[in-house]
């Protein structure tokens, strides 16, 4: 111990001496027992007003410390996904102005976007996109001025879509169905406490690559099935060709009818991304 520490304690054992003869006088005359500290206490004030507890070698307790919680940008639930950078999908339209209820005007076909299968086809972009899968989605209105040439018209934006994305092999021409005139509500089932649009899918009979529409289909009404057994798809077989040919994967895809509310179809949407998105990897 150093001179100037020896010399730092017997000041501090004066004062401590002198204070308390002090206060030892002055006790009863006072009566402040509760009020002024004791002998030792009041030592070991004057001793630590004079040295450090360095300087004294006394080794202060250590401070807890407290993990600190990780700052973190987003949840798991909001990781934005990379999409892919070559297109996977293509989501089209051949009867465009088909719409859900509550739009019912023009016998259920509108040309405003909203209600429409337009909007459930954003609806799906959105969440196939939220998987990472790339998707291009054409709102190009085929049904309009006249009905009965939709497919000509959808067939030459395909072509110039299919071309243009070589890469997205996954076709969607999305529709919806028509209900019968005495149905009083859409087809619909319940997923998570939620009315969903049931949806169906048509296979041309007429292609050639017929075999390999329908096992894809079939693949697809699988899966769906996997999230829920009312969900699964029904497959309707017609002997025309819907211009499925352009590729063994194509679908044309209805998502309830229009008696289903604009929100069941949309629920279908968000599902059925779950059911496409999982094809596309599982054949990655």
């Amino acid at each position: 111990m150093g001179i100037k520490v020896k010399s730092l304690i017997i000041a501090a054992l004066a004062v401590f001496l002198i204070s308390t003869a002090f206060f030892s006088k002055t006790e009863a005359t006072f009566g402040i027992n509760d009020i002024i500290p004791n002998e030792e206490k009041l030592g070991m004030i004057c001793i630590k007003s004079v040295l450090t507890a360095a300087e004294l070698n006394i080794e202060a307790e250590p401070i807890e410390e407290k993990e600190m919680p990780k700052i973190t940008d987003q949840t798991d639930n909001d990781k934005v996904v990379e999409i892919s950078e070559k297109p996977q999908v293509i989501i089209y339209h051949t009867h465009s102005s088909e719409s859900y209820m509550p739009y019912k005007e023009g016998n259920y076909h509108r040309e405003e976007e909203a209600g429409t299968v337009r909007e459930v086809g954003d609806v799906l972009e959105e969440e196939l996109e939220k998987m990472g899968i790339n998707v291009i989605h054409d709102k190009t209105v085929h049904d309009r001025p006249s009905y009965n040439e939709s497919y000509e018209r959808s067939l030459s934006t395909i072509k110039v879509l299919s071309e243009k994305y070589p890469t997205a092999e996954y076709i969607i021409d999305l529709h919806r169905d028509a209900a019968p005139a005495s149905a009083n509500e859409g087809k619909y089932t319940t997923i998570d406490d939620k009315r969903v649009a049931t949806f169906s899918l048509v296979v041309g009979g007429a292609n050639e690559n017929y075999v390999e529409l329908y096992d894809f289909a079939e693949e697809i009404c699988e899966e769906a099935g996997n999230i829920s057994e009312g969900f699964r798809g029904k497959i309707i077989e017609k002997d025309y060709n819907y211009n499925q040919f352009v590729s063994n994967k194509a679908l044309l895809l209805e998502v309830g009818n229009n008696k289903n509310t604009i929100e069941e179809a949309n629920e279908c949407a968000r599902y059925f991304a779950q059911v496409i998105g999982g094809v596309i990897r599982g054949n990655q």
